[in-house]
């Protein structure tokens, strides 16, 4: 019976009690330069690829003429407005998309600009051009960054992000108009025109840019022009003019709705409140740094490209080092120190990732995450006396004949001996030396945890790498597989680092790269690269490689930049698919698509490639990748012939594809180079 009586009473409250509803009211006005857009819409989409579609949810007639009102659940959403303004279809997507809803009322004003106006057009020849205007002028140096369309599924699907530099980004010139030259693919384009200049987020009076037809799909068929108005972030005044400005000037319908650039993190109290502080390598604190949250990509390892983009978030350290991110939002997120926004890092720039894991991330939960520190140094620096954990009067630590089982950092000097296994990615930190002794043998386990084919076992450096081997006594990096294969494991990757790392007489074998070095500097000399994907690949960085023998690879060497002060000499590179490649970047500059889409003279100041063997490679010796419009010096090596006809055989460049630039090859050796390849082998 008292069973019977419980029961009964649970389903009055079921059935009987008043709904708690935990959705939040939206309101806010849309305007146009006119003023106010009576009976424009607002929608609100949970998926960008749905912006007004069935899915989304429309807004209904405010409590005032001219007001919208819409309520939602919490969520991220795309919102975005659309309507009639002077006979014309107005519509605006809200610069700060995704938009994060919580439990409280918000209001949220839109400004419309013509939809007409944000036209697409065919256009001759191929590729990608338009005008960026506002208010009908055309606007001079706006940045106009494209991004791929993301897919249908996935984990990112609902909620790209569209911040930072994109895949590429061009500025618009004295008329507003912008050409780049993006691989065949559909994309969305958005501009901004910082009025103070710089890489930072936008901040009020600069101009915003979404262009209305997104997405924009290229081919290689015809071009696509296209036609971009702006509005200014935050400034109705400017938007409205003062005419319509006065006229319009309107207020919230209810006391409870937060303006929504208002709703500020420090309301929510310690709730995911990220804090730590900047040191430099001896301890000192460094003021005015950015520290920068982007949210990480679930059950994806850490690549260096996922911090190309404008951040999640971001503040400036204070004078003791310190900082504070309020309502970060609960997730994973990689987390780095820098002095510049939105760009690589640069030669002499402070510089560090958050190393209290091997994949540089947190994880944001309900409550404060405390002491999430970093260290910086400056990227490709000189040798600091002192630096780093030895410095502060600490020995090296031995390691010999070791098992690293999942991800580890080495966060103070460390020398290996002996036989070292590695599953998962060994992290060398910023203020450490791994150090590896002559006859030392590294075994990388296959374990591919994203399913792409490649093993993602690794060594990756902030810091110092002194992997140093002797006559007789070589350093072996190799496949811990009893039927070893290419690409059992990723590479040795030096990132952003600070003091230079030096490898010599060490053999690098079955790796999807032997060794990745990119924002940094090294000496690779004396080595053999063999049965690996590629031998080499290197972006920006100071290095020198010379007296390595790099054979028996898909690729011998693959870089993307032609720039001071790399030296390639006195290598054998032969019996390689391709012996060198010149690869297109995925590294995004402004107006990347003018440096290498227009062929140009050649470069005033080239890295230096001489005195090598380049020969045998069975597909081409050399080979220009696409977009690589300027010519490349390539005088003094050995070609495996005398003959020019035979020569240009083995070369891939502007004689294959006109839209390549010329790899000049003369004056050429007519004799292998002396000298060439590994130096005292016994």
């Amino acid at each position: 019976m008292k069973l019977k009586l419980y029961l009964t009473s649970v389903l009055l409250v079921i059935f009987f009690s008043p709904l708690i509803s935990l959705s939040a009211v939206v309101e806010g006005v849309v305007l146009s330069e006119n003023g106010l857009i009576e009976d424009a819409k607002v929608y609100a989409s949970a998926s960008f690829n749905d912006l007004r579609g069935a899915s989304a949810r429309v807004s209904e007639a405010g409590e005032k003429k001219g007001f919208y009102k819409i309520e939602l659940p919490p969520g991220t959403y795309y919102m975005t407005a659309s309507g009639k303004s002077d006979g014309k279809d107005h519509f605006s997507y809200h610069g700060a998309n995704p938009v994060r809803i919580e439990e409280n009322d918000l209001w949220i004003p839109f400004m419309a600009v013509s939809e007409t106006a944000a036209k697409k057009t065919e256009a001759s020849p191929s590729g990608l051009a338009g005008r960026v205007t506002f208010k009908g002028s055309p606007v001079r140096g706006a940045q106009v960054s494209i991004y791929p369309l993301p897919g249908n599924s996935g984990p990112w699907a609902a909620a790209p992000v569209f911040k930072g530099m994109g895949y590429l980004t061009g500025t618009t010139d004295e008329d507003g108009t912008f050409k780049m030259g993006p691989e065949p693919g559909d994309y969305v384009i958005i501009a901004r025109k910082r009025m103070n200049g710089g890489l930072r987020p936008l901040e009020k009076g600069d101009l915003f840019c979404y262009f209305a037809a997104n997405p924009v799909t290229i081919t290689d068929a015809k071009g696509v022009w296209t036609d971009i108005p702006c509005y200014p972030k935050d400034d109705l005044k400017a938007f409205l003019g003062e005419k319509a400005y006065s006229a319009v000037l309107v207020k919230k319908s209810t006391a409870d709705g937060v303006r929504f650039r208002e709703n500020r993190p420090e309301e929510t109290g310690d709730v995911n409140r990220v804090q730590g502080r900047v040191t430099d390598l001896q301890g000192a604190p460094v003021k005015d740094i950015y520290v920068m949250m982007y949210r990480a990509r679930p059950n994806e390892m850490f690549q260096m490209h996922f911090i190309r983009t404008m951040p999640d978030h971001m503040v400036r350290t204070d004078d003791s080092g310190h900082y504070l991110i309020d309502n970060a939002g609960s997730g994973t997120y990689y987390v780095v120190a820098r002095e510049r926004i939105g760009e690589a890092p640069v030669r002499g720039e402070n510089y560090g990732l958050y190393e209290g894991n091997a994949n540089h991330l947190v994880a944001v939960e309900e409550g404060p995450l405390k002491d999430v520190n970093i260290a910086v140094s400056r990227v490709m620096g000189e040798k600091v006396e002192g630096q780093g954990a030895r410095g502060k009067g600490q020995a090296a630590e031995p390691v010999r004949n070791h098992i690293y089982s999942g991800d580890v950092v080495i966060d103070k000097d460390t020398v290996w001996e002996g036989e070292i296994i590695i599953d998962g990615t060994v992290h060398v930190a910023r203020a450490a030396t791994l150090a590896i002794s002559p006859g030392t043998t590294v075994k990388f386990r296959k374990k591919d945890r994203n399913g792409d084919g490649v093993g993602d076992a690794m060594i990756t450096v902030s810091g110092r790498l002194a992997a140093e081997g002797a006559p007789g006594r070589a350093i072996t990096f190799t496949s811990g597989e009893e039927r070893p294969e290419t690409m059992d494991w990723s590479y040795i990757l030096l990132f952003a680092s600070g003091e230079e790392s030096v490898i010599r007489r060490c053999v690098f074998e079955y790796a999807f790269t032997g060794v990745q070095a990119h924002f940094s500097k090294a000496v690779i000399s004396d080595s053999v690269f063999t049965k690996n994907q590629e031998g080499i690949r290197f972006g920006r960085a100071e290095l020198l490689v010379d007296h390595n023998d790099i054979s028996g690879n898909q690729y011998g060497i693959r870089h993307t930049r032609v720039e001071e002060p790399v030296e390639i000499k006195y290598n054998n590179i032969r019996n390689n698919s391709v012996g060198i490649f010149l690869a297109p970047s995925n590294q995004n500059v402004t107006d990347f698509s003018f440096t290498f889409d227009k062929k140009e003279t050649v470069a005033g100041r080239q890295f230096i490639v001489m005195s090598n063997n380049i020969q045998s490679n069975t597909d081409y010796n050399y080979r220009l990748g696409e977009r690589q419009g300027y010519d490349i010096l390539l005088n003094d090596n050995w070609w495996g012939s005398a003959d020019d006809g035979d020569i240009i055989d083995t070369i891939y460049d502007a004689r294959e594809d006109d839209s390549l630039g010329s790899v000049i090859y003369k004056p050429y050796f007519v004799a292998p180079a002396k000298g060439a390849g590994i130096r005292e082998r016994g």
